[in-house]
């Protein structure tokens, strides 16, 4: 039963019980949480578990303080770095320091790795002599959950990596594979999108997974990944019935804003191939190769580029193995009336670009432009009077200037930047959600 202390009159845990709830607490499902709840149990004061990175893991407080916010890690430590020792610290409330109350502070410190803290706010009772043993408890026993909690979960981070590479080199009986994939939750008949991804030089060691966790959360789809000796495949799921075509421009868009975000010095380059029944991941991956080849020869790798083999079409196999340098003098001959840096070359090549992409539909086209249709007739005249290529008649001549603006895609010409990505890829949002429903 709680025993009373007779200073503060609160209430607490014999240190018998305590031992008895903690070891109730680190088999628990929420094995983290429960530490907390017991540690405010047994100090009867609100405790709160920060990560690493100053983040709330966990947070507890009695019924008496639960009107009262409990302050961010860095007004605790009133913007110095936390301490990181073993030895629980108790913080002093002081004026100016924007802390009302006092708090003990204890760094979560496993095997010589810091892994967090856990603080104890004094409230809504006094501090006693036990609080500070209670606290470096808890701790210590949230150090080795953090480390077994690791451990468990890259044992399974390896056995979906290992599942992915067998899927896409084909390799294992399909009998052990839906076994495999079975265990691990995966559903290994699911119809898949393959990203090949070329990191740049520096980029972390854990790029492939916080790529994956970062494109499973802003898809909503599950998400394989491995590392190969060349570079990192996603293999990303496409719901049932979706349009393969829908998939790969939402992927392609939420895979520009990733690689943004978790590699900001540039250099990472990654194509996405169409989307694939389980046993044409070869293929998916083939397609995807070609894609990241395509790039690297025809940019500088100074930014990040990120392409889909729909935005190539069969061109990419010329462009994929054909000479360079032919095929630089192929875009010269081509477009070079059209290279110029101004301002009506840069809205030729645009309207260009517009006009295949919209089949070359003149309404279509001018619609997406915002001009009018006999405008859009002009420029395509002026294109044939400037480069002698009758875009408009001659097939032959299509198929070539659409290959050379393929190139200019892969240079990032400014005349065709892809605005209309975001715009595609927010409609087909709500598309992949009511197919997910559907599903």
């Amino acid at each position: 039963m709680p025993t009373s202390d007779e200073h503060s009159g609160r209430k607490h845990l014999p240190l018998s019980m305590f031992d008895e709830l903690l070891d109730d607490a680190a088999v628990a499902v929420d094995c983290l949480s429960a530490i907390v709840r017991v540690c405010s149990e047994a100090t009867g004061k609100a405790v709160t578990l920060f990560d690493r990175k100053g983040h709330i893991v966990a947070s507890t407080r009695p019924e008496a303080a639960r009107q009262t916010a409990f302050p961010p890690l860095g007004d605790i430590v009133g913007g110095q770095p936390a301490p990181t020792g073993a030895d629980p610290v108790l913080i002093a409330a002081e004026l100016g320091t924007g802390l009302s109350r006092r708090k003990i502070l204890s760094a979560i410190v496993e095997r010589g790795e810091h892994l967090g803290w856990l603080v104890v706010d004094e409230q809504p009772t006094p501090f006693v002599p036990t609080d500070e043993y209670v606290t470096l408890r808890c701790a210590r026993r949230i150090g080795a959950q953090f480390l077994t909690q690791r451990r468990i979960t890259r044992v399974a981070w390896n056995a979906r990596s290992n599942l992915a590479r067998q899927l896409v080199r084909g390799s294992g009986a399909w009998a052990d594979l839906a076994a495999g994939a079975e265990y691990l939750g995966v559903n290994v008949h699911a119809h898949r999108a393959l990203v090949y991804v070329r990191e740049p030089e520096g980029a972390p060691d854990d790029l492939d997974r916080t790529l994956a966790e970062y494109t499973e959360r802003a898809l909503g789809l599950e998400v394989l990944s491995t590392r190969g000796s060349e570079g990192i495949l996603l293999l990303i799921e496409a719901p049932a019935h979706a349009a393969s075509p829908t998939v790969v421009r939402r992927i392609t868009a939420t895979l520009e804003a990733a690689v943004t975000e978790l590699s900001p010095t540039g250099g990472l380059i990654a194509g996405v191939s169409s989307v694939y029944e389980p046993d044409s991941f070869v293929r998916a991956y083939r397609e995807a190769r070609e894609v990241v080849r395509c790039i690297d020869r025809f940019t500088d790798g100074t930014g990040h580029r990120v392409l889909a083999v729909d935005d190539l079409g069969p061109a990419r196999l010329f462009l994929a193995n054909g000479e360079v340098s032919a095929i630089r003098h192929f875009i010269d001959d081509m477009l070079g009336p059209l290279l110029d840096d101004d301002v009506a070359s840069a809205e030729l090549i645009r309207t260009l670009a517009v006009w295949f992409e919209e089949n070359r539909g003149i309404r279509r086209t001018a619609t997406r432009l915002g001009v009018h249709e006999n405008t859009v007739r002009l420029r395509l005249s002026r294109v044939h009077t400037l480069t002698g290529l009758d875009v408009t008649g001659d097939a032959t001549h299509q198929l070539s200037i659409h290959t050379a603006l393929l190139v200019l895609r892969l240079r990032d010409h400014p005349a065709l930047h892809a605005e209309s990505r975001c715009a595609d890829a927010k409609d087909d949002t709500a598309s992949l959600t009511d197919e997910r429903r559907t599903a």
